[in-house]
């Protein structure tokens, strides 16, 4: 399915687009758990046969698509993190900086987050948003004693409340609101990880 160099070919980009579009309009109308294959092909204007070269079934299309957007998600904020913690922004508008990226990031596929994120039948793109967070969450678990399991699980299911509620209202401008949003949801965690900075400036 790609080049020797590692690039997708054009026609296969075309493809998988037209598949997933059809796939986003049918969901929306008939819900996940009723549609098939059958009826993503024919609103793809596609094969089967043209179908199962690029997805085993509908639910490996579906988590394909999920795995896709988280990854952008997170590569995006990833290097957004990177370039704050090298300045040394450990604070309110380095976690406002992170999350404006976030929302640049969701834009991008807003209409795609806001189908999956409300669609009947699959919660699936709100599972592997959480398992995200609480991934990257783990990677700075040493800095982060103070925080409890219950303020963790605060900032993971009220960070998906917030993506989710953000793609479903056409007036809502996040970024706006991104310093607001990082003093109240992340406060506690920035000052974890301040607090452990100037225990490791002090020892």
């Amino acid at each position: 399915m790609a080049k020797r160099d590692g690039t997708v070919d054009l026609r296969i980009k075309r493809t998988q687009k037209s598949i997933k579009n059809a796939f986003y309009e049918l969901i929306e109308e008939e819900g996940f758990d009723h549609i098939s294959v059958k009826d993503i092909t024919e609103r793809a204007m596609i094969s089967r046969n043209t179908f199962y070269l690029h997805y085993s079934d509908k639910f490996d299309l579906l988590n394909k698509i999920c795995d896709e957007l988280v990854f952008k998600l997170f590569l995006g904020v990833g290097k957004q993190l990177r370039r704050e913690t090298r300045k040394l922004r450990v604070d309110t508008y380095g976690a406002a900086s992170v999350i404006k990226m976030g929302i640049k990031t969701i834009e991008e596929d807003r209409e795609a987050y806001r189908i999956l994120l409300t669609s009947s039948g699959s919660d699936l793109l709100t599972q592997k948003l959480q398992q995200g967070i609480r991934r990257a969450l783990d990677l700075i678990s040493s800095d982060i004693e103070g925080i409890s399991e219950y303020s963790l699980q605060y900032i993971i299911s009220g960070t998906c409340g917030i993506i989710k509620y953000h793609v479903t209202h056409e007036s809502s401008n996040l970024a706006d609101e991104a310093y607001r949003f990082a003093e109240i949801h992340f406060g506690g965690l920035i000052e974890a990880l301040q607090e452990s900075k100037r225990n490791g400036v002090s020892k």
